[in-house]
């Protein structure tokens, strides 16, 4: 027995468009909202969505939401996608209006790729400093130095052309 019987679907029967839109919107969450660092189970969803319930709030199986997930499941109750756009933290429209699912994508998305380059950055600030030596330190006090010893003999009238030019010292 497949996983299409299961759930009573026939072997034949077309696929419902806005049930794998919707499938394709939720499974793009699960993808780029992982406050966890990782990518929330089924089970972590549902149990998030109960404790936030109110009194008579709409409820979520881990089956109904994998049906959701699959696009499987046509025509949630607007209390299910309500549920799910707190759980996630996006609106509720994202999942019936393209602009707005557009909008949210892209954002998630955006997000995604700034905590990616934040770690980025860290790393490589840290190993620009790790690698900085003494020597390079040095060089740039050198070279200020120098800069400020040009400015005095300039100011005292003499003159840099009848000293032989021995270069800016070393460079890391």
């Amino acid at each position: 027995m497949d996983e299409r019987d299961e759930f009573g679907e026939e072997e034949g029967q077309p696929t419902d468009p806005e049930a794998e839109r919707l499938g394709k919107r939720v499974e793009f969450l699960f993808a780029y909202v992982q406050p966890l660092g990782r990518r929330y189970t089924l089970q972590e969803v549902v149990d998030g969505i109960r404790e936030a319930a109110r009194h008579g709030d709409p409820k979520i199986s881990v089956g109904r939401l994998w049906t959701l997930v699959k696009g499987r499941a046509g025509n949630p109750t607007v209390g299910t996608l309500r549920a799910l756009g707190d759980f996630f933290g996006v609106p509720q429209a994202y999942f019936i209006d393209d602009e707005v699912a557009d909008r949210v994508a892209a954002q998630l998305e955006l997000i995604a790729a700034m905590r990616a380059n934040d770690v980025r950055s860290v790393a490589l600030r840290a190993a620009a400093v790790a690698t900085m030596s003494t020597h390079g330190v040095d060089a740039v006090r050198s070279l200020v130095e120098r800069s400020g010893l040009l400015e005095a003999e300039a100011a005292a009238g003499g003159s840099h052309a009848e000293k032989p030019d021995t270069g800016p010292g070393p460079l890391v």
